[in-house]
């Protein structure tokens, strides 16, 4: 994090000099005990931040300095012992970024100075930079970050896979977290017993084959972030293990008799509709509302076909190869459904990087690409035959056997290999076998 330049205006001395002693180790800082010198140094001086006591020399003495503080370019933060609305109210009229109540803590303090560092004076790429789209809708979202930096509220992350789930999780840890400590795990890709070892960790004898002590995920996530990617296939068991650690912050590892204490940022990602899995009692209620702090819903790449230019030349520059996309080529790729979204064009910009001329033709696309072109510009998704079946069975049946045909011929294709059908059609492993029950 930047070293910054502070100013504390304070008039106790004692807790003045509390905490001048716990921004030194952020930056060069300067104390004052009253307006008149406050007004003095901001005039002479430059601060990028200004932490303001209200009661100086007269009653909310301290309001009239946040405005000062506006008007230099500084980010003002008021420290009061005051609880009344009004006041509260007035502060943020003023121009106050943060209020905040006595006796402070120190990781509020850090929390806002590396909300300062990344939004106000940004040092390097935050998730508005660097994920990439233009749709009002996420962008308007990911301007939460900065609430979710000064704040321990876990965040919920939903959209199809291939979306960016995982990338932006990382993202938000780099930004909340000056340390290494994101711990990631896919639940889908574990059987209970084993996701619930992985989860809470084991000692020596816990079970047939554990022969020493294993630390989880839990417990390496403390003081930094635990994201569970796919977190909506979790059986109610292990559910219901994971929500009182969250509450407790605390837990058993299997086989253990001594609690280990952790606190972390919990992230959690899904694909599926938690609310509905809620009301089907397939997912926990309690574990949803602790789970569902900040949400950010990613939308698939076919609902922002405008971003793909923006998409392939932010691919480009990170390649060591370049090479030139013509305009008819991007046209197809706009046209194209993307059931893979990001991670799919990502795929296949990596496949044509290998191109000899290093010029990408309509006819350099994958076959699949300009054949779905081709047969949505002749026909459309639905026929008229289609049309007449829906009109004699229904729709859901029509669907029902669409579903059908789809999972019969990408298991044919995987011999029957359900993981790999599952990441082609990007569905979790629940969406799946409630597709098989309904087929």
């Amino acid at each position: 994090m930047k070293r910054l330049n502070i100013l504390v205006v304070e008039d106790d001395d004692l807790q003045r000099l509390g905490l001048v002693s716990v921004l030194n180790d952020f930056g060069k800082v300067d104390d004052v005990n009253s307006s008149i010198a406050a007004r003095d140094r901001m005039e002479k001086g430059r601060y990028d931040v200004a932490f303001f006591d209200l009661d100086l020399e007269y009653d909310l003495a301290g309001l009239d300095l946040v405005t000062v503080a506006n008007s230099k370019g500084i980010y003002p933060v008021v420290l009061s012992a005051r609880d009344c609305e009004k006041v509260i109210l007035k502060a943020y009229q003023n121009g106050c970024e943060d209020f905040l109540a006595k006796p402070y803590k120190r990781d509020v303090i850090e929390k806002i100075l590396r909300a300062y560092n990344y939004f106000v004076s940004p040092q390097k790429q935050g998730p508005l930079e660097s994920f990439i789209t233009e749709d009002k809708e996420i962008r308007k979202q990911l301007e939460s970050v900065k609430s979710i930096i000064k704040s321990d509220q876990p965040v919920l992350l939903l959209g199809p896979t291939g979306t960016g789930k995982s990338f932006l999780a990382k993202k938000i840890h780099e930004i909340v977290f000056d340390n290494d400590k994101f711990v990631a795990l896919n639940c889908a890709e574990l059987p209970d017993n084993l996701l619930e070892s992985e989860l809470f960790g084991y000692e020596p004898g816990a079970f047939s084959g554990a022969n020493t002590k294993k630390l989880g995920k839990l417990s390496l996530a403390d003081g930094g972030t635990l994201f569970l990617d796919e977190i909506a296939t979790m059986s109610p068991a292990v559910q219901q293990k994971l929500l009182k650690a969250i509450e407790e912050q605390e837990f058993y590892p299997l086989g253990g008799t001594k609690k280990i204490k952790t606190k972390f940022r919990l992230t959690s990602a899904t694909c599926e509709d938690l609310g509905q899995m809620v009301e089907s009692g397939d997912f926990r209620k309690d574990l949803y509302y602790r789970i569902d702090g900040f949400k950010i819903n990613l939308k698939p790449l076919a609902s922002r076909m405008g971003d793909i230019p923006a998409l392939i030349r932010h691919l480009n520059k990170e390649s060591v190869r370049r090479v030139v996309y013509q305009e008819e080529a991007i046209n197809v790729l706009m046209k194209y459904n993307w059931p893979g979204n990001v991670r799919e064009l990502k795929k296949i910009n990596k496949m044509l990087q290998l191109k000899g001329d290093g010029i990408i033709r309509v006819e350099d696309l994958p076959e699949h690409i300009i054949k779905a072109k081709q047969t949505i510009a002749a026909t459309g998704f639905v026929n008229e035959a289609h049309f007449s079946y829906i009109e004699k069975e229904g729709i859901k049946d029509f669907l029902r056997h669409i579903k059908k045909e789809v999972i019969t011929h990408y298991l044919n294709k995987n011999d029957n290999k359900v993981r790999e059908t599952v990441k082609e059609l990007g569905l979790s492993n629940n969406s799946f076998y409630k597709i098989m029950k309904d087929i």
